[in-house]
């Protein structure tokens, strides 16, 4: 299931950042150079009948100082989107960094045409930040990243 979400073309189309096909090969090697790390928390989002993937959630560049983490969500089309999971991932990672890492602010940045993402987020009591102005290249333009975030607060 990760080899097909990492390759899949409109899963990428979703996201920020770069990204290009990756053999199982190199995937198996880049899981077993994976250490624990004190400002990344990976996790699989499984179902709880048959502990089937589907999908990925990620806290990265956690920073205890100033006590925030950006979140990465990635759900598969077969089995993941649309059924509410990605909601329940999403709020049970933000209750653990706030209750036990004890982060003030966790953030997202959602690309502006990814509306399933938008709504997501905000259904997660997440709020918009502002507008990274045309910040990542897809399929030959520019695009605007927004900036959602959620404090310990809201």
């Amino acid at each position: 299931m990760l080899l097909s979400l990492i390759n899949d073309p409109d899963t990428e189309m979703m996201l920020g950042g770069s990204s290009w096909p990756v053999s199982e090969a190199e995937q198996l090697r880049w899981f077993e150079h994976q250490e624990k790390s004190r400002d990344v928390l990976r996790c699989i989002v499984a179902l709880q009948e048959d502990s089937k993937a589907i999908g990925t959630i990620i806290l990265s560049d956690i920073d205890q100082k100033n006590a925030t983490g950006h979140i990465h969500i990635k759900m598969s089309k077969d089995g993941g989107r649309g059924k509410g999971y990605g909601t329940d991932a999403v709020n049970t990672l933000v209750k653990y960094a706030f209750e036990e890492l004890r982060l003030n602010c966790i953030y997202a940045n959602i690309l502006a045409y990814n509306e399933a993402s938008i709504r997501l987020f905000e259904r997660c009591r997440f709020k918009k930040d502002g507008v990274l102005r045309q910040r990542i290249y897809k399929k030959g333009t520019f695009v605007d990243l927004l900036s959602y975030s959620r404090l310990v607060s809201d």
